[in-house]
């Protein structure tokens, strides 16, 4: 049974966040771990009882069966979140896209979350409506994406849905051997990293045979490439190290560069996550 924890205040975003985890939990059995942190400092502690009460009733209502648990922690979002979700497999949050600075300011609360769990994360832009795109998922040279590609394409066999594998590539920087340059053409690197994508895809294949598979190469940055498929995504998958993090947030990280411009839900997933996709994992 899947274990999943759901950060919900009630806003747009989180509503939204309800909705991705009710409609996951109508298709499995799930117990479902609704959230709302509340400051050492908020006065009306009733509102968060009253906000998780609405939250149930709609999971009950949109996905019977559903085991549902009411928790009011109290502290900081992220470290709240981050922690309780330690020992389960999904942790869903809401998030108000296109407002970068507004969040920084505000701490970026999302993605300072995706920084420091150690399961799956999956953000949810407000007003978030699934028509059955693909799922997309970024797929690096340096494994960082093994487990997200082993979420993506599970998360594709469980909603029948298609899967886009899209792996970045740019020119490297030329190296020099005394006074002579190594020379290395486009083409020789365009087909090293058609490998890797390749790779890629024999790997799903290989597991879900009869899965719809699409690949695309691009000359980009992974960030820009993956921007490119967002609108026509059910979901955006990215893999982690967790590494480069500075001051709890993915700094320069290619969730950085997608999280505030995605009209699609945006999964990060790191390396050797608890979660059982790792089980499915490239070895």
């Amino acid at each position: 049974m899947e274990r999943i924890v759901l950060g919900y205040d009630g806003t747009p975003a989180s509503v939204s966040a309800l909705s991705w985890v009710a409609a996951r939990a109508g298709r499995e059995v799930a117990t479902v771990g609704v959230v709302n942190v509340v400051s050492q400092f908020t006065v009306d502690r009733r509102a968060a009882l009253d906000r998780l009460a609405e939250a149930e009733t709609t999971l009950r209502e949109r996905a019977p069966g559903v085991q549902v648990e009411l928790h009011r922690l109290e502290g900081g979002v992220t470290d709240s979140l981050t922690s309780f979700s330690a020992d389960t497999d999904l942790l869903v949050v809401g998030i108000n896209p296109g407002h970068p600075i507004r969040a920084a300011v505000a701490g970026a609360v999302p993605l300072r979350i995706s920084a420091h769990a150690h399961v799956p994360v999956v953000m949810v832009p407000a007003g978030w409506v699934d028509v059955g795109d693909p799922i997309t998922v970024g797929v690096s040279d340096d494994g960082s994406s093994d487990d997200a590609l082993a979420f993506a394409a599970r998360e594709a066999d469980a909603t029948e849905a298609a899967v886009r594998l899209v792996h970045a590539w740019l020119m490297p920087t030329p190296s020099f051997s005394g006074s002579a340059a190594l020379v290395v053409t486009p083409e020789d690197v365009m087909a090293e990293n058609r490998a890797v994508l390749d790779t890629a895809m024999k790997w799903v294949a290989e597991r879900y045979p009869t899965m719809d598979l699409h690949t695309e190469l691009v000359r980009d940055s992974r960030s820009a490439a993956l921007l490119r498929y967002a609108a026509r995504s059910s979901m955006l998958v990215i893999g982690t190290n967790h590494r480069g993090i500075l001051a709890g947030s993915l700094l320069g990280s290619v969730a950085e560069g997608v999280l505030w411009q995605a009209e699609c839900p945006v999964a990060v997933v790191p390396r050797d996550a608890r979660r059982s996709v790792s089980a499915g994992a490239k070895g």
